[in-house]
């Protein structure tokens, strides 16, 4: 949450509320689930004190305005609780432990996130696996921009918990959720007399289905007042739509210059008060408005905070069966059944410029260019650029690092970065060949070591004297163009595959177990440990054997099983056990309903989950619409795609 503005953040809300009294639920029955944060609930009822700091990677302090009291979650929470209810959908409570576990979300049809400040980064992890895997959700006002993890009880300290202070940049305003919003944060703002209207000639179901409720072709919503919203910026892209926006207001409450900065966060009939999103299996709907500022509930048996107005609508607003019209059209779409999929699409693309080696007037050999991080796919990127020089035994004699807390998406500005470099070493290293490693590790900067290297360039560097020569990556003799050559060279390029000494690959090749394995661990970025071991009842290999420590290693982190106490090192690597190397080695989430045959159920095929979590993440497709065919053989081409397909899906 923008700390200057973050009064402004929670006053701006959002229901994806329900219907007129006379209307009747949905014919879908599946449980919606409103949230009911106790930590939200303590975040806004405290109070903190003024101060100066210095966020990471910075070097000048920054003003922190004090943090006020605000109004009650739990009453958003219970105002909209009443309003499903009395529609007749399957309401029940949602808490801040059910978000903490993947499987509980798994539940419900759709989530109702009311004024939810506060979460940790595994609730939003877990979210956007949620949505991603087929769950819904309405994102109902300031969403997810303050870190639960930060939240500070003392009032004589300062409140950190802005994301911004973690994620240092707006293009993740909301962290590991921002790609499920797939939009761009602009501004907090405060509106005169707002309104806000129907996208004009859209066609959206949810407007549709509205007006056909209201027995007429537009909505319109009015607060007579000041009021407190987020302006958005949609992504371009066919899978988020506005469905509201703020058709007219006034700036009037800001100075002239500060209206003129204003102005060009937010335009009239364009910027997004209600849009709707696709992301991977299930749908979003996020309100960037108070909506539940504009409808009354029974004050019913509930616990509420305040006076007994507080289940009333703003006396300033208009508009109240407009907005039950869109909440309960809302909620009917994110509960419809549909078979559409947003895939996510993670891309990089590493490029250098003028590399150089070469022993300066000064007697140091120089190694020197520039890298270029271009986000070529569809959501953020963030980590850490690492070139490094490595000697002919792989060690590595010198290094540069820099962190980039941000890559907007492909279409977007602010999607590339370039980076100039420079490494000194002695003038008199030995003549040889040397190599120029450059990988690119996505995590957060506060994270990087449960990142993985998603990227990579390598250069060969044959030095003679005061000169070097360059040459780049030429790729496998024996891979030609198709489907996985770029995998095949990406994964080259990270380190995680060598070839062989004649330069081919083999792609065509069944990949073994221990060579698997090898793979493996090397894209983790794990040594092989000396000190792991196998069972002793294990009867196909002996410490001291090759590849034992490779083996041992990927067993005691959980990629690889034993069977018939035989570890089969140079047995053929299948699918189905491939599935669980990749959902253990990278840590994968998420679960998927699948058209699979031949799989069996959770309780008679031990990879059936694991084969669920890697349809989850699309990385697999089986090889057929209604096969996954867990026993054929998977080759060393298709092992290297699979792992950049779940290299991809590591970022978060």
């Amino acid at each position: 949450m923008k700390h200057l503005r973050i009064t402004a953040l929670l006053a701006f809300f959002v229901a994806l509320s329900f219907v007129l009294p006379s209307w009747t639920a949905s014919a879908n029955t599946g449980k919606v689930g409103v949230l009911y944060s106790e930590q939200n609930e303590k975040f806004m009822f405290a109070e903190n004190v003024a101060g100066k700091y210095t966020p990471p990677l910075f070097t000048d302090e920054k003003n922190v305005d004090p943090k006020i009291a605000y109004s009650s979650a739990k009453n958003k929470s219970n105002k909209l609780y009443e309003l499903y209810r009395s529609q007749g959908y399957n309401v029940a409570k949602l808490y801040d432990e059910d978000l903490n576990d993947l499987s509980r979300l798994n539940q419900f049809e759709v989530i109702v996130l009311p004024y939810t400040v506060m979460l940790n980064h595994k609730q939003r992890e877990n979210i956007r696996h949620y949505i991603y895997g087929g769950g819904n959700a309405q994102f109902i006002f300031a969403t997810a921009r303050n870190e639960w993890d930060d939240f500070q009880p003392d009032r004589t300290k300062m409140d950190l918990s802005p994301l911004i202070y973690d994620t240092l940049t707006y293009i993740w305003e909301w962290d590991n959720l921002t790609e499920v919003f797939q939009s761009t944060f602009r501004d907090d703002m405060a509106l005169t007399n707002m309104q806000i209207k129907n996208v004009p000639n859209s066609t959206h179901p949810i407007l549709l289905n509205a007006y056909k409720r209201l027995g007429k072709n537009n909505i319109t919503l009015k607060e007579n007042g000041v009021e407190w919203v987020e302006t958005l910026a949609l992504w371009p892209s066919a899978n988020v739509q506005p469905i509201l926006t703020y058709a007219d207001y006034s700036l009037k409450n800001y100075n002239a210059a500060q209206q003129e900065y204003k102005s060009n966060y937010i335009t009239k009939g364009e910027t997004p008060a209600l849009l709707s999103a696709q992301y991977g299996a299930g749908r979003i709907v996020y309100s960037s408005f108070k909506i539940y500022d504009y409808f009354t509930v029974d004050y019913a048996d509930y616990e509420w905070h305040g006076t007994k107005s507080v289940n009333q609508k703003d006396t300033n607003t208009e508009g109240e069966e407009d907005a039950k019209a869109v909440l309960a059209a809302s909620l009917d779409w994110l509960m419809e059944r549909h078979n559409a999929f947003a895939q996510r699409e993670y891309d990089l693309t590493l490029t250098t410029d003028r590399l150089s080696a070469y022993v300066t007037p000064q007697k140091k050999f120089a190694f020197r260019g520039t890298v270029t991080m271009k986000n070529t796919g569809k959501v953020p990127v963030r980590g850490e650029m690492v070139v490094q020089v490595l000697n002919q035994n792989n060690k590595s004699i010198g290094e540069y690092r820099k962190i980039i807390t941000g890559l907007a998406p492909h279409n977007l500005d602010y999607n590339s970065f370039a980076e100039k470099f420079e490494m000194m070493m002695p003038g008199n290293i030995a003549d040889g060949t040397y190599k120029l490693k450059i990988t690119f590790n996505e995590a957060r900067h506060d994270r990087l070591k449960s990142g993985f290297v998603t990227r990579g360039k390598m250069y060969t560097i044959v030095k003679k004297g005061n000169n070097s020569t360059i040459k780049p990556f030429a790729g496998f003799k024996d891979v030609g163009q198709g489907s996985h050559l770029k995998n095949i060279n990406n994964a080259a390029e990270i380190g995680i595959i060598t070839g062989y000494e004649n330069g081919t690959f083999k792609p065509g090749a069944s990949v073994s177990r221990i060579n698997a394995m090898m793979m493996m661990l090397r894209a983790m970025g794990v040594q092989p440990s000396a000190s792991a071991a196998l069972p002793a009842t294990v009867t196909d290999i002996k410490k001291g054997a090759y590849g034992y420590d490779v083996l041992a290693t990927a067993y005691t982190r959980g990629l690889i099983n034993i069977q018939d106490n035989k570890i089969n090192a140079n047995g053929v690597m299948k699918r189905g056990e491939m599935a669980q190397a990749l959902v253990k080695g990278f840590g994968l989430q998420g679960t998927a309903d699948m058209k699979f045959t031949d799989i069996g159920k959770p309780d008679t095929y031990a990879q059936y989950n694991n084969i669920a979590t890697l349809y989850h993440h699309r990385i697999t497709t089986g090889t057929t619409a209604s096969l996954y065919a867990p026993y054929d053989n998977v080759t060393r081409a298709q092992f290297a795609t699979f792992i950049m397909r779940a290299l991809e899906n590591t970022s978060k």
